[in-house]
């Protein structure tokens, strides 16, 4: 090795032993500083460049139908607000790129028989009309999306600082990436609201606050009636172990009897119908739409949407990494027992709800991949802590 090199390599390694010095005492305020910075971030661009999408318009009739209950009116008022608060060129693509659309924005009638994929979102809905008092709809539905991020984020930073893990703020916030929070964060959906209340279940549970984290539970069941899956296998996981299983057994059986009430609306199209709207055609209307089940389209929406998240999705390579990561990294035996529970409940339930209903966009997993992530970095946080103390 030259002189040079010599004096290369040893510049380099007292720049990095300095820089290591210097990072030490300030690494958990560098942490939280990073993450709040990424989750202010991605609330300020989703609420300066808003995403618009078309479920806006059926937010918008399920908010205002008890307040207008002539069809016809009802369309045209939720067309009117949502074109006062988007561009020409966004409301142009939004009613006339497409036949199911320009079908849509013409024709009420159809546009009702669409409203029951929407109205069965109660605890959405009925958000968005204490928030109407005050502005439109689709303000209501932007206030609830960019709040959740905030909340999310917020919650996230309690998590690690409960358990002196603030140094991992840029883990979690390239997780939140991963996780696609950002789209989630733009777009005017229930999910990142339902997805709140979800993660405020898992750290709730694992703090031993059954009760709040069985309200939690009830909450985004209320928001996203599909998350009764979750309950039901952490009901399960919970009954077999032992912590909190009398009330997730309670849980469960109100979850049970809230689901079906929330179903109870004869305009819900049903299980069959909504796997065809999505996986094989929108229709442009559900009058008279019965297609029968077959066992091998539910085949092909399920090689389709494995295919769809592989390509285009992160959330099933998400999935694997965080499963190797157990496998080749944490130590299960050495793990909270809470945590361990809670990380098999949420694994199971994402491989119970995809055979339920093959989504294949990585929002419908993002707080069960979080749950999952933020379980196995405060594992490894803690093995790492145990082994400091132990070697020294």
């Amino acid at each position: 090795m030259t002189s040079a090199a010599r004096l290369l390599e040893t510049t380099f390694h007292s720049v990095y032993d300095y820089v290591t010095r210097a990072y030490r005492p300030l690494r958990h305020w560098i942490g939280a500083l990073t993450l709040a910075t990424f989750i202010a971030m991605i609330a300020a661009v989703s609420h300066i460049f808003p995403v618009s999408n078309w479920d806006m318009f059926a937010y918008t009739a399920a908010v205002l139908e008890p307040e207008i209950p002539d069809p016809v009116q009802l369309h045209d008022r939720s067309f009117a607000i949502v074109k006062e608060n988007i561009s020409p060129g966004e409301f142009l693509t939004l009613t006339q790129d497409r036949d199911y659309r320009i079908r849509q924005y013409e024709d009420p009638a159809a546009f009702s028989t669409m409203l029951g994929f929407y109205r069965l979102k109660l605890g959405y809905i009925e958000t968005l009309r204490a928030l109407s008092g005050g502005m439109d709809p689709v303000k209501a539905m932007r206030l609830v999306s960019i709040a959740s991020a905030v909340a999310i984020g917020l919650l996230l930073l309690v998590w690690l600082a409960r358990e002196k893990a603030l140094m991992y703020g840029p883990v979690v916030a390239a997780m939140l990436v991963i996780g696609d929070f950002s789209g989630s964060a733009a777009l005017l959906s229930p999910d990142l609201y339902a997805s709140a209340f979800l993660l405020l279940a898992a750290f709730l549970y694992i703090e031993r606050q059954d009760v709040g984290a069985a309200l939690c539970l009830l909450i985004a069941l209320s928001i996203r009636p599909d998350h009764l899956a979750f309950i039901g296998v952490f009901f399960v996981f919970a009954l077999i172990y032992g912590p909190g299983r009398w009330v997730m057994t309670a849980t469960f059986i109100l979850a049970a009897v809230a689901y079906q009430f929330i179903l109870k609306d004869e305009s819900h199209p049903g299980w069959w119908i909504h796997l065809w709207f999505t996986h094989v055609e929108y229709v442009p209307t559900l009058e008279g739409f019965h297609p029968p089940f077959s066992p091998l389209i539910y085949l092909q929406m399920l090689v389709r949407s494995t295919v769809r998240s592989m390509v285009g999705q992160n959330w099933l390579a998400a999935l694997l990494a965080l499963v190797i990561f157990y496998a080749k990294v944490v130590e299960p035996p050495r793990m909270a027992e809470r945590s361990r529970i809670l990380l098999y409940a949420v694994f199971t339930s994402i491989c119970a709800k995809y055979l339920v209903f093959p989504h294949f966009e990585t929002r419908f997993y993002f707080p069960y991949l979080m749950i999952m992530g933020m379980i196995l970095l405060i594992a490894w946080h803690r093995q790492q802590e145990k082994t400091a103390v132990t070697s020294a």
